[in-house]
């Protein structure tokens, strides 16, 4: 029944890129991998033995750490057809052709073109002329080609594969240069006409110079990171030769004692017999100097496509899965550095929401797709607990779930976010939990205490509703000042504003284990409970129910809770508008009502695992939520959320 339930309809898109004959795996998913690296510390400890002599000891210290790596679908080069057309960077070719030549060694039978022509021609080919299906770029696009790129109806979408530093290289006869300053460098580079120039003491030689051309995204990056985005330094000078050849600016440097030039380290690693490496501010490039951020001259490797390429050219959308699936296994080879876990994993998030038909950021996402659930075929009983501002929402999607033939048991409590999360986290008694905050730190270590990684499903966003018995004449809306005053030190209506009546002010409030308390205490009170639970005439409760009758009953109340129970009471209560706001979906999405919050369920990869009756759901409830999150009384998460939610669930089942 699992496989039933769970074979990975990743996405509509991914569905035709894995029917048609021109590529992809037959069965897509989306998983998370955890990786074991070793990290090895190498500490070198001098120690004087006597004046005279000093013992070195080398102390090796091998550490363990769990990386989590997102794996894309399988994709098999074998079945997958038609030609792909690659431009740009210079730097990048080298990464690209590898990873074209290892994509034909596995079997693809179509045709890979890598041209090598720079960063800035390669985007225009990409943005401008559209006759490139992917551009490799040593720098990220800028504002211009993303315009160029939308005017012929293209989304650029950036993948991040990769780090390289500049190597900054000299003729191996030059003995003088052992390391450059960056005011050093931009000297070499510009008005020194001799090395004497650049440092006192070094030889009156003429300085002859070799460097990327301007259409080249090392050019650029140099120009930035040496004169500070101004190029003209560079080209007066003398002696100055330009190429967007990399082979060329190292025969240059091998055949000059004089010389010096740059440009990406891949080259360097290629042709390190014949070069000299220089420090910059004495730091060499390196893994170590990279991942620490001191070496002064690394930048990031991208590659840039487009969803309706990826739609109309699914060759073009498996090479990037293939690309980013395994570019961590060449990268180093190829002379450069990997990107970090959350680059690489942002650019295969990027990947599927580009073959789901949008672009990484576009405001109209198309969104990820679950697999289908059919309740008929789901059993085994699931329990929630938690928030009794998600109860409702939660409740109706166990109604819906059960109507549509689910014939389990779904048990959901209504304890609050925090009671909810130690029922998750500490006892381990239930599967999901439902909050209306974000799970804090504490609560993670103590699921991970028991062998739980809590996931995160954003499900709705709630705005707080403060209310008043209709009887209430006088109050008409509340400055976030009063309010607090309100469920304070305010005794009665009067001490919250001049010219109300002095009577005495009686206040609901959820109770302190309740996300909703949590939220209010945080908005209202920059986070100190003190004030509100030192108030008198103070009730709590964890039941909102309690509080609409609270508020019902007393012409002098005022109340709090999640919108829903407003909505579901609107004919007993009044609502007060916030700072002059009032609570509606248009001020919680513009973001001007002051009291809305973001709504969660959590659970668990190994529950899903171990209960899939627990994944059906949750596929279930972050498929119809939007259908049902209106009429329970709250508002959508926004696209992002949403898809980041369902990726998250994507990432969990495999």
């Amino acid at each position: 029944m699992r496989n039933k339930l769970f074979i990975f309809v990743l996405l509509i898109a991914a569905i035709a890129l894995a029917a048609c004959s021109s590529g992809g795996s037959a069965e897509p998913q989306v998983i998370t991998e955890t990786v074991t690296l070793e990290v090895t510390r190498v500490e070198t400890v001098v120690e004087t033995i006597t004046e005279t002599t000093v013992e070195t000891v080398t102390v090796v210290e091998t550490v363990t750490e769990q990386v989590q790596v997102m794996a894309l679908p399988a994709v098999d080069p074998l079945a997958v057809t038609g030609d792909i057309i690659t431009a740009g960077s210079s730097t990048v070719f080298p990464l690209t052709e590898r990873m074209a030549e290892r994509f034909r060694q596995e079997g693809y039978g179509g045709n890979i073109t890598v041209d090598s022509i720079g960063s800035g021609a390669g985007l225009e080919r990409f943005c401008v002329a559209g006759e490139s299906d992917i551009a490799n770029a040593s720098r990220p696009i800028r504002d211009s080609e993303v315009e160029s790129c939308r005017t012929i109806g293209r989304e650029p979408i950036e993948f991040r594969v990769g780090t390289d530093a500049l190597a900054v290289v000299i003729n191996p006869a030059n003995e003088f240069v052992d390391s450059l300053t960056l005011e050093e460098l931009a000297l070499a580079f510009s008005t020194a006409a001799t090395w004497a120039e650049v440092r006192d003491g070094w030889p009156a030689e003429p300085i002859v110079r070799f460097s990327p051309g301007t259409d080249s995204g090392t050019f650029d990056y140099f120009v930035e990171a040496v004169f500070e985005e101004d190029e003209e330094p560079i080209l007066s000078a003398a002696n100055l030769q330009l190429s967007e050849d990399d082979n060329v600016l190292v025969q240059g440097v091998e055949g000059d004692a004089n010389a010096i030039g740059y440009f990406g380290y891949a080259y360097f690693q290629e042709n390190a017999d014949l070069l000299k490496l220089v420090p910059i501010e004495g730091v060499v490039a390196g893994a170590a100097s990279l991942e620490d951020g001191t070496y002064p001259l690394a930048r990031p490797l991208f590659i840039y496509s487009d969803a309706g390429i990826m739609a109309a050219k699914p060759q073009v959308a498996a090479f990037i899965n293939f690309y980013l699936t395994n570019v961590n296994e060449e990268v180093v080879d190829v002379g450069y550095f990997p990107s970090s876990d959350d680059a690489l994993n942002q650019a295969k998030q990027n990947w599927v929401t580009g073959v789901a038909g949008g672009a990484a950021g576009e405001e109209q996402m198309t969104g990820v797709v679950l697999p289908d659930v059919d309740p008929l075929a789901v059993e085994g009983d699931i329990i929630t607990a938690g928030s009794s501002t998600v109860f409702p929402l939660t409740e109706r999607m166990a109604e819906r779930f059960r109507q549509e033939g689910y014939g389990g048991n779904i048990t959901v409590d209504s304890i609050g976010s925090g009671a909810g999360l130690e029922r998750f986290c500490v006892a381990g008694e239930s599967d999901i939990a439902n909050a209306s905050r974000p799970i804090n730190e504490s609560e993670v270590e103590s699921c991970r205490a028991i062998g739980r990684e809590p996931l995160e499903f954003r499900v709705g966003t709630d705005a707080l509703a403060v209310v008043v018995n209709p009887a209430n004449d006088f109050v008409d809306s509340l400055t976030l000042e009063e309010l607090a005053l309100a469920f304070s030190t305010a005794e009665t209506w009067a001490d919250v504003r001049e010219g109300w009546p002095a009577e005495p002010i009686i206040r609901f409030s959820p109770g302190t284990d309740s996300g909703t308390f949590d939220y209010f205490v945080e908005a209202v009170f920059d986070e100190d409970e003190e004030p509100i639970l030192s108030a008198a005439n103070l009730q709590l409760s964890e039941d909102d129910n309690v509080l609409v009758q609270g508020v019902e009953g007393d012409a002098n109340a005022i109340g709090y809770f999640g919108y829903a129970y407003f909505q579901e009471n609107a004919d007993l209560l009044k609502i007060v508008p916030i700072e002059g706001v009032d609570a509606s979906a248009a001020n919680v999405e513009n973001g001007t009502y002051p009291l809305a919050r973001p709504l969660f369920i959590y659970s668990d990869a190994g529950v899903m695992a171990a209960k899939p009756q627990v994944a059906a759901f949750i596929n279930f409830y972050l498929t119809n939520v939007n259908e049902e999150v209106v009429d329970v009384g709250y508002f959508p998460a926004s696209d992002d959320a949403l898809n980041q939610a369902r990726f998250n669930w994507l990432n969990a089942n495999n």
